[in-house]
């Protein structure tokens, strides 16, 4: 049984988190009926109301180049890869994605399904994807792959270095592990950092976690800090929350 990507929620339903996903599928868009939309996502720590929530943050070792230990033919479902730098607990990874990064096969993306565990970190794990999602090139021993965690799955809020992609906004205090929904588009009152200008976009803050700064960099941001979050719809002092109009892909 599949399950909607969209849904029409009622004002109110944002607020709900629960210790149990229940049927919906993380990454779940919910339109309010007056434009604003929530992504489902489960918090990976406390979460505050008028935070930015990032992704969870990228294990350096899975990100790009592991081996393909055998080939793999099209059609196929199951692919074995050698780790490194870190292993894996059992399902770390599912209702995320493996892809291709380099050589034969390069350029494809398949949603994990599920592995085992590897303690080791140079060990080979084999990494099953959904059906749906079979390989559409052949992979050889020269393909390499990365991993990388579903982007609503352990959201945390965001660091003032990048660890990830800012995914969505915390609207209510949400404890860890739970499962809320995050706000993506519509105004949205957010934790402020320095001074935002009416009218102008604003991005991730580089000194406080969390915070929206003024878009583009300031003298506190590093760069590559450039992910527009949304304009300004009402200035608030720093440390206070501006209103914002969230536009977050």
């Amino acid at each position: 049984m599949s399950f909607p990507s969209r849904i029409e929620g009622r004002n109110g339903d944002q607020f709900r988190n629960s210790a149990n996903q229940g049927k919906t599928p993380l990454g779940t868009i919910m339109s309010l009926p007056d434009g604003r939309e929530f992504r489902y996502a489960r918090a990976g720590v406390d979460l505050a109301p008028g935070k930015l929530a990032q992704e969870s943050a990228v294990i350096s070792g899975h990100t790009k180049d592991l081996a393909v230990v055998a080939a793999v033919a099209v059609g196929e479902t199951a692919i074995n890869i050698t780790l490194a730098t870190t292993g894996v607990t059992a399902n770390q990874y599912a209702g995320g994605f493996l892809f291709v990064n380099d050589v034969d096969g390069e350029g494809q993306l398949c949603k994990i399904k599920s592995h085992p565990a590897q303690a080791s970190t140079s060990g080979n794990v084999v990494i099953t994807v959904e059906d749906e999602d079979a390989l559409r090139v052949a992979l050889t021993t020269s393909s390499q792959v990365g991993l990388r965690f579903n982007p609503y799955d352990g959201v945390v809020v965001a660091p003032t270095t990048h660890t990830g992609v800012v995914v969505g906004a915390s609207i209510c205090a949400v404890t860890t592990t739970y499962y809320c929904w995050l706000q993506t588009k519509g105004p949205a009152a957010m934790l402020t950092n320095g001074t935002v200008v009416l009218g102008l976009a604003v991005d991730r803050s580089g000194t406080t976690a969390g915070a929206v700064d003024v878009y583009p960099l300031n003298s506190g941001d590093t760069a590559g800090q450039e992910q527009v979050i949304g304009t300004v719809m009402s200035v608030a002092s720093s440390t206070e929350y501006s209103l914002v109009n969230l536009n977050i892909a």
